[in-house]
């Protein structure tokens, strides 16, 4: 035995390593510096493998542990994007929510599709999808996301994601640095990706037809101020589940609020419903992270109560 030795007690389950030899007695400092004098019959060395993966251990429980709060992200799922070079990005999806996810993900040129990535990332965890080149910033090509959510604990039932991402210089403002990752990210929340790049004219034929939506547009040359949306569930014209209702209704919101914003109104109106409290407050919550908004409170309240809410953009 010599000074340096990893070693381990013979009748306990303490190691160390061997600091000072007197004779017989072996002195082996264990974790916090603390140091057990001991008889040589009673330590063992630890074989030489195992002394270095020890050791490599010893480093990584010196390093400070990550948790989900250090990174200072808001909930949601985020395309992380990593300005490696001029010419390409590393990029991450990132899982800042308590339920695992499957994910998808391929780019569309106009003529193919080429597929990028797939796998799981678990809760509060980020999965590296490999290299985008610059030419992603291309109007043509698109980042086809498909997620599915795995509810591990929630009270709302989540709906897929499945979105086209057209990703613009815009995104990369302002990145931030994630500890877990040592790295600055510029991120996209692919939950609500506001920056999407839509074709006007699609966008307006799918949002004529939605019936819960009535546009308060006296003039078709005036700018709009105001979009309101129903959501009880009489006016949704869908058979569901109960189980479905609340996802059902979260979802249209969410189309109403993409709509208020591309269309640049000053606010949304949501009817939502007095009931329980349970959309409301799922709204109320949404709404306090969302940048666009500038505040909201509840609406005419002696016709709904407390069953409306208006948006201030």
């Amino acid at each position: 035995m010599r000074i340096g030795d990893k070693v381990r007690l013979l009748h306990g389950t303490e190691e160390g390593r061997i600091v000072a030899i007197k004779g017989k007695i072996v002195d082996v400092e264990i974790d916090d510096g603390f140091i057990i004098p001991t008889m040589q019959n009673e330590i063992v060395l630890i074989d030489k493998k195992e002394a270095q993966s020890f050791e490599r251990e010893e480093i990584v429980s010196q390093k400070p542990q990550v948790s989900k709060n250090d990174d200072y992200i808001a909930e949601g799922i985020y395309l992380g994007l990593d300005a490696v070079q001029e010419s390409f990005f590393e990029a991450f999806l990132i899982n800042q929510t308590s339920n695992t996810i499957l994910y998808s993900i391929s780019q569309y040129d106009k003529k193919t599709i080429n597929g990028i990535a797939f796998g799981i990332v678990e809760n509060y965890k980020k999965a590296s999808i490999g290299e985008l080149t610059s030419s992603i910033f291309n109007d043509s090509k698109q980042l086809i996301i498909q997620i599915t959510i795995h509810e591990n604990q929630s009270r709302l039932k989540k709906q897929p994601i499945n979105i086209e991402l057209n990703i613009k210089k815009e995104h990369l403002n302002k990145p931030i640095f994630l500890f877990s990752l040592e790295k600055h990210l510029s991120l996209i929340n692919l939950e609500n990706p506001h920056t999407l790049h839509f074709d006007p004219e699609v966008l307006r034929d799918k949002m004529m037809g939605n019936s819960q939506i009535m546009e308060k547009k006296k003039d078709e040359g005036k700018p709009q101020k105001e979009l309101t949306v129903d959501l009880h569930v009489e006016k949704l014209s869908v058979d569901l589940k109960s189980n479905e209702i609340l996802g059902y209704q979260m979802n249209e919101f969410e189309k109403a609020y993409d709509k208020a914003l591309q269309l640049n109104v000053e606010k949304l109106k949501v009817i939502h419903g007095v009931g329980a409290g349970i959309l409301r407050n799922e709204i109320h919550k949404q709404l306090s992270r969302k940048k666009e908004v500038k505040f909201y409170e509840d609406a005419d309240k002696e016709r709904f109560g407390f069953g409306s809410t208006i948006i201030y953009f």
